[in-house]
This record gives C-alpha cells, sequence and structure tokens, in this order.
C-alpha cells in the first residue's frame, strides 16, 4: 500500500467550529510513550518516515511544552515531494505551522523551535494563560506569537476555536500524555494514530495522563499497516 495515499487520501470534515484533531504517537508493545522521556528510542525509520507524512496532513501541528523541551523539537520541516504535492493540490502552506500550549511559558526564546525556521513561516503560535510571568511573556514576544487565555488554564476547546479562527482545517497533535489526555476528556479528538513499537519497556505511562476519562471511548478502526516489525494503527472517534 502507498502509505502516502492511506493517510492523506481520506476526507476530515472540520467537526463544527473547530478543526479535525488527529494524535500522533509511538507506543512500546507494553504501552510506553518514551524511554529516559524522549519517543525517539521507540522509533526506527520506518515511524520517522510516517511522522513526515502525518505531519503533511496538518495545517497546525500542536505540542504541549513538556513535549518540545523532552524531545528539543525544531521548527516544522518542508514534507516530502508527494505529501508536498498534496498540499499545494488542498491550498495548503507549505509547512505546518507548530502550537505550542504551555501555562508557565518555560520556554527557550534561543531554541531552533523558535529561530531555526523558514523565514517566510510565521512564527510559532504559543498558547499560555494569563498567569505567566511578565518577563517570559517579553522574551518570547519577538520570536512566537503569544496568544494568552483568561483565567489560569489553557482549555483545549477555546485553543481549537482560536485555531479553527485562524483557517486551521486538520490540527496533528503530539502529545504528551498530559495534553492528550485533555482532548480526549473534552471529546476533542477526532483521530488516533498510534504506531506500536517492537519495544518492551516497562514502568512507562500511556498515551493519556491525567483523570480518566468519564467512560471508555469508543473507537473504530480504520487500517493497520507494518513494516520493519512496527504496526501502523489508524482510529477514529465513534
Amino acid at each position: 500500500m502507498d502509505p502516502v495515499a492511506s493517510y492523506h487520501d481520506p476526507e476530515r470534515p472540520a467537526p463544527g467550529a473547530r478543526p479535525w484533531v488527529l494524535v500522533n504517537m509511538v507506543a512500546s508493545v507494553d504501552g510506553a510513550t518514551a524511554v529516559d522521556g524522549r519517543s525517539g528510542p521507540l522509533g526506527g525509520d520506518a515511524d520517522r518516515s510516517l511522522l513526515g507524512i502525518l505531519r503533511g496532513l496538518a495545517d497546525v501541528v500542536l505540542v504541549g511544552a513538556g513535549t518540545v523541551r523532552a524531545e528539543g523539537y525544531g521548527p516544522p520541516r518542508t514534507p516530502p515531494t508527494p505529501v508536498a504535492e498534496r498540499r499545494t493540490a488542498r491550498n495548503q502552506a507549505p509547512r505546518p505551522r507548530l502550537a505550542v500550549m504551555s501555562g508557565r511559558l518555560d520556554l527557550d526564546p534561543a531554541a531552533p523551535l523558535f529561530t531555526g525556521g523558514d523565514p517566510s513561516d510565521p512564527p510559532p503560535l504559543v498558547y499560555t494563560t494569563s498567569a505567566a510571568r511578565a518577563e517570559r511573556l517579553a522574551a518570547l514576544a519577538g520570536v512566537a506569537e503569544v496568544v494568552v487565555a483568561d483565567g489560569e488554564r489553557v482549555e483545549p476547546t477555546w485553543l481549537l476555536a482560536d485555531l479553527h479562527a485562524r483557517g486551521a482545517g486538520t490540527v496533528v497533535c503530539e502529545g504528551g500524555p498530559g495534553l492528550n489526555g485533555q482532548l480526549a476528556r473534552a471529546g476533542l479528538v477526532d483521530e488516533w494514530c498510534v504506531t506500536v513499537s517492537p519495544r518492551l519497556v516497562g514502568g512507562g505511562a500511556g498515551l493519556l495522563a491525567g483523570p480518566p476519562v468519564t467512560s471508555p471511548l469508543p473507537l473504530r478502526l480504520a487500517h493497520v499497516l507494518a513494516e520493519d516489525g512496527f504496526l501502523f494503527c489508524r482510529w477514529l472517534a465513534g
């Protein structure tokens, strides 16, 4: 099967006044999402290739600040040619925009995330709260577009409504588990793309962190692809 077609051909209609939300994560066979705080040891060449394919779907790549720090995030890159051609056909920008949820704004303004992007791209979006310290707001003001929510918490529903108002039709969320949990508990995830890595880790956190969902969320298996011992599973909500 053509993996680009498998992920890019399905339609993803915006569900109301928010974008379609796709969560993309890798987990070991026993459910761990990181080794020593990073997801990299769980991946492989096939998984990294799929990451580029899935990011190529997105108008916005959404990630939590903890994951940004742990993984050393950089700016989204130009996707491979077959994906880039599909983005052009869909009238998407050459590269997705990055959005970071950070309640404390504990982010380094000199990090590649903020300094290594294409000059023609808009700066990353950083969603924070009115409780964030003024000096941190000032430090990021020149390298990011900081969006401040009222109150002490960034509500996922509010964040997605803001992205929708900016024209985002598809959001790819790359976690971590805390952000995944917030989205899942609010019923805001439409698609789960989970890579099952042929590794056993033990003692690791799962795909969702925080309080459990009120009741198990039903998912419908759309496809499973396999390569190099990895399983690439795509589930749809409901």
